[in-house]
């Protein structure tokens, strides 16, 4: 099911627009008589997207948009504002503050649900666009941890099947692959630390086409304009 909010000050209108999206078996209808109420009911409902009045007593609907799109955890929820106001500079002020589509009262039942329902689908597809990413890093991540962390330490363990023979061995080959474990066990130590201080992901070419995390440039905060930029 997905949630939809109305919010509208007229319950007329708001029970007009209720009926026309009960219509649809997987809504599920919420309402809001006003701005204050509504806010309310966002923070805790976490609707799918919204239905928005304009002119309402007390926070009026620019100023809920406004808020909506300004919070975190409820900026990506598609509003649309439904309202009376024809005039082109109430529809360019709602755009400007985030509204993702504007309609005019009276409304066409058929376009109200048919622009909800596109509404929703470029909510879900931007979702799993965004899920998609999150995998993708998670593979660069992997697949940069394979690379910068193997390679010191097959360097490691080599170096230390050398020293199992220690006593065999001439004291400036034992000092040189001490040295050498001391040196790749800080070489890991710093790539841990520079991976817990990533700012952005800087990809770089690994091999066979994949892509790897640039660890360096990542840490740094260079991202990748910033770093085309930087060689200009």
């Amino acid at each position: 099911m997905e949630k939809i909010l109305i919010v509208d000050d007229d319950p007329n209108i708001a029970l007009l627009i209720e009926m026309t999206l009960d219509r649809v078996p997987e809504f599920e209808i919420q309402t809001a008589s006003n701005g204050e109420m509504a806010l309310e009911k966002i923070a805790n409902d976490n609707p799918d997207l919204v239905l928005l009045d304009i002119m309402m007593p007390g926070i009026d609907g620019f100023e809920v948009c406004k808020r909506i799109k300004e919070d975190e955890n409820t900026k990506f929820i598609p509003v649309i504002m439904i309202s009376a106001k024809r005039e082109m500079n109430d529809k360019l002020h709602g755009m400007k503050i985030g509204a993702n589509d504007y309609i005019t009262k009276p409304f066409n039942p058929e376009e109200l649900v048919t622009r909800v329902k596109v509404h929703l689908r470029i909510k879900a597809l931007e979702k799993d666009l965004s899920s998609k990413k999150e995998l993708e890093a998670a593979l660069k991540m992997s697949i940069t941890l394979q690379h910068e962390i193997n390679n010191p330490l097959t360097g490691i363990i080599g170096n230390i099947e050398l020293l199992k023979d220690w006593e065999n061995m001439p004291p400036q080959e034992v000092n040189q692959s001490m040295s050498d474990v001391l040196s790749l066990s800080l070489r890991i130590k710093d790539i841990v630390h520079q991976l817990s201080k990533l700012s952005s992901v800087v990809p770089t070419t690994y091999v066979e086409g994949s892509e790897m995390i640039d660890i360096d440039k990542s840490a740094n905060g260079i991202t990748p304009g910033a770093k085309k930029n930087h060689l200009n």
